[in-house]
Parts: C-alpha cells; sequence; structure tokens
C-alpha cells in the first residue's frame, strides 16, 4: 500500500474512533496519567514535531528529554501538567507540557522553545517562610509548584491554623519570587485561578475524545518508529529521522509564521503593554516604551493595574487608525484566516494578554504560535499551543 493510502487510512481510523469514544458516565472514574505514559507521548510529539519539519524544531535535532518530569499542580491540589525538560549538548531547549489528567484534552498542553527557568527551590522556601511569619502557630501541611494563573508558575504552601482549623494559601511567583495574594485574577489585577475549575460537562467529554484521538496517534507513531528500527525514547538523530521521514507515520507540516518581534514584560501588569509593542513593531509603527503606554492610559496619582480589553482596542484605533475585535470565537478557521491574511491577533486567557503569530497543521491538529511576553523581566517566551485546548478564551483582531 503506498503513503497516500496508508495515510487516508489512518485518518479513517482516528474519524472513527472518535465516534465510539464512550461518555464520561461511561468510562472509568480515573483519567489520570502516569508519569510513564507521560514520557511516551512527550517523545512522540517530539519526533513527530522534528521529522515533520515543524518551524521552530529546527534546532531539536540530536535532541533528548529528561525522562523525570516536574510536576506541576492546580491551585485545587490537583496534578496539572508533568513539564519534561528537553536538552541539548547539556543545554535547556524547550519544555513539553503533558497533561496529567485525561479530562484536560489533548496529551499536550503546549511546547516551549528556549524557556527562562524557574527559580523553584527559592520560590518554596520563600513561601515556607511567608507561611511561618503570617501563621507562627499555623502547621505547615504541604509545599508544591503549582500553575497559579495560567501560564504563570509558582509555589504553593498550605498552613493550617492549629487553633481554628482554618486553612491558608501562600503562593510564590517562581520567577519573580513576589508573593501573590490569594484572590481571584481579573482582567486588571493580578490573583489566582483553577484551571480545572473551568471545565465543564461537556467539555471535559470533548476532552475524553481529544485523549483518546492523541493516545491513538502516540501509539501509531510508537509502533511506525518501531518497525524502522527507531528507539523514540533515544535521543533523535540525524540517522533516525532519516528513516522516519516520509514516513506514514509522519506526515509534513503545514505552517505560517509572520516573524512578529517577542517582547518580554517588564512587569507583573505590562501584559498588554509588552503585545502592543509586539503588534506595533511588526507594523512598523513608532513603538513607545512599556512605561509610556501604561502612562498613556493611567495618571500618576492611579492604582497600578493592567489594561483591559477597551483599552487594548483604543490603543489601535487611535495609535494605528485600525479596529480591534473582540470575539470569543477561538476556532483554528479563524486563527488560520488570520494569519494567512499577515494579520497577528491578540490571544486572551482568563487574565493574560499573548500574541498569535502563526499556525502550524500536523497530523490533523491544528496549533498556534505564541509569543508570550512572560515571565517577568524576560525576552519573552516562544510556545506553539494547541488550538482549543481552552487555556485560550478570547481574541482580539486588529484590522
Amino acid at each position: 500500500m503506498n503513503n497516500s493510502k496508508t495515510k487516508m487510512a489512518f485518518i479513517i481510523m482516528l474519524l472513527v474512533l472518535v465516534a465510539f469514544v464512550p461518555s464520561v458516565s461511561a468510562q472509568e472514574n480515573d483519567y489520570s496519567v502516569t508519569t510513564v505514559k507521560a514520557f511516551e507521548y512527550a517523545n512522540a510529539n517530539m519526533i513527530d514535531f522534528i521529522t515533520g519539519n515543524a518551524p521552530g524544531f529546527e534546532n531539536w535535532k540530536g535532541a533528548s528529554i529528561d525522562p523525570k518530569p516536574l510536576e506541576l499542580y492546580d491551585i485545587n491540589g490537583q496534578k496539572l501538567f508533568y513539564q519534561f525538560s528537553v536538552y541539548k549538548a547539556k543545554k535547556l531547549i524547550g519544555t513539553i507540557d503533558v497533561c496529567t489528567d485525561k479530562t484536560l484534552g489533548h496529551s499536550i498542553n503546549d511546547i516551549t522553545f528556549d524557556p527562562e527557568p524557574y527559580k523553584a527551590v527559592e520560590a518554596i522556601k520563600k513561601s515556607k517562610e511567608i507561611a511561618k511569619k503570617n501563621y507562627p502557630a499555623g502547621e505547615i501541611k504541604s509545599t508544591i509548584m503549582v500553575v497559579y494563573s495560567y501560564p504563570r508558575v509558582g509555589a504553593m504552601t498550605l498552613v493550617k491554623d492549629k487553633a481554628t482549623g482554618v486553612k491558608h494559601r501562600i503562593f510564590v511567583d517562581a520567577y519573580t519570587l513576589d508573593e501573590i495574594k490569594d484572590k481571584p485574577a481579573t482582567e486588571k489585577e493580578p490573583g489566582v485561578w483553577s484551571m480545572y475549575s473551568q471545565i465543564s460537562k461537556n467539555e471535559k467529554e470533548n476532552n475524553l475524545k481529544e485523549w483518546q484521538k492523541s493516545d491513538q496517534l502516540t501509539k501509531y507513531i510508537e509502533e511506525a518508529a518501531a518497525n524502522k528500527g527507531v528507539n523514540i525514547n533515544a535521543a533523535v538523530t540525524e540517522e533516525n529521522i532519516k528513516k522516519l521521514s516520509g514516513s506514514a507515520a509522519v506526515t509534513a507540516s503545514t505552517s505560517k509564521k509572520l516573524g512578529v518581534p517577542i517582547r518580554g514584560q517588564e512587569d507583573d501588569y505590562y501584559c498588554g503593554e509588552a503585545c502592543i509593542q509586539m503588534i506595533s513593531l511588526y507594523y512598523g509603527y513608532p513603538t513607545p516604551t512599556q512605561t509610556s503606554i501604561f502612562k498613556y492610559f493611567f495618571g500618576p496619582n492611579d492604582q497600578k493595574s493592567g489594561l483591559n480589553i477597551d483599552e487594548m482596542i483604543q490603543w489601535a484605533s487611535v495609535k494605528w487608525g485600525k479596529t480591534g475585535t473582540l470575539t470569543s470565537s477561538c476556532t483554528s478557521s479563524g486563527a488560520i484566516n488570520e494569519i494567512n491574511s499577515y494579520k497577528p491577533f491578540y490571544s486572551l486567557t482568563r487574565d493574560h494578554y499573548r500574541v498569535c503569530q502563526g499556525y502550524l497543521i500536523q497530523n490533523g491538529y491544528y496549533y498556534m504560535y505564541i509569543n508570550d511576553p512572560l515571565p517577568v523581566g524576560s525576552n519573552g517566551t516562544s510556545k506553539i499551543e494547541k488550538i482549543g485546548s481552552g487555556t485560550e478564551r478570547q481574541r482580539i483582531y486588529v484590522h
């Protein structure tokens, strides 16, 4: 059978699989994913992107994944992601976040390129120190690394008051080492929120189908690699790439990147300002400093605050003569249409702005190339994120 027929058969197999995935109520209650299984997903996807010639992975040939991930939790205490580190010549070149729970959807949440390392040890130490200082009569129950406001990561210490039994949470950011108040995050104020709490019952059902689909793809890649004599758990050598390239297991990627310059935010409130800079640089407009953008909207006596959606749209209108349009429809077709029209756009999580500057289609999955201005004080983070993963909540198209 030739490659085109094999690929078509595989696509049909996936469609049939999705149609027959049982509902949430019919499956077992334990949707957890083991570290071993997560490692398989990380390796298979890395192989898939490298051999498919996906932009951003050119430097990943010869890389390998550390099988011992950093475990990241949700603020509700549930395990959220296994974060695997990717090394090449002993240098960290990327991370792969694999979901620890099948109800979160596709096995891969995001992949970052040349990430800034966490100050995990320092953040854990500081959160414990604050807990002891604020609650000297309390008992520290646990300290874990959490995603406290996606994509922000920090240490969370849970301390219990021995007299009242009341539990308190102490959050410290893993980059700035600033204490984060235990209050709901808003568009204008930093805080914390749970990713699990954002998933509705219907989303869980769809996410389980997505997980099953990605699981089958992983198995298919593993089997095809084994048939070629390739161990996907080993470093991705040039020889192995040649063996796998052009096989039915891996299809060439379809992609488009606009080359939007990335900028890191200079303050915890400045994600909007950094994103304005990115779009401004892309179009060749005069690009002010993040502080001057902030001062355009706020006076010297105003309390420090993040930019809201209306202010982001106002800047596009007043400074660029463009119209900003807010939408909650975060579809793959919408992203592709914008990028094919050479128009980057703002991609919003619940309380954070990023810039989408491209798309990637690989084995039937759609991803965005994201310029994330976090972490604070860095040059920003380049990543790919699956469209429809649930982390993106709104977009602002700028025309």
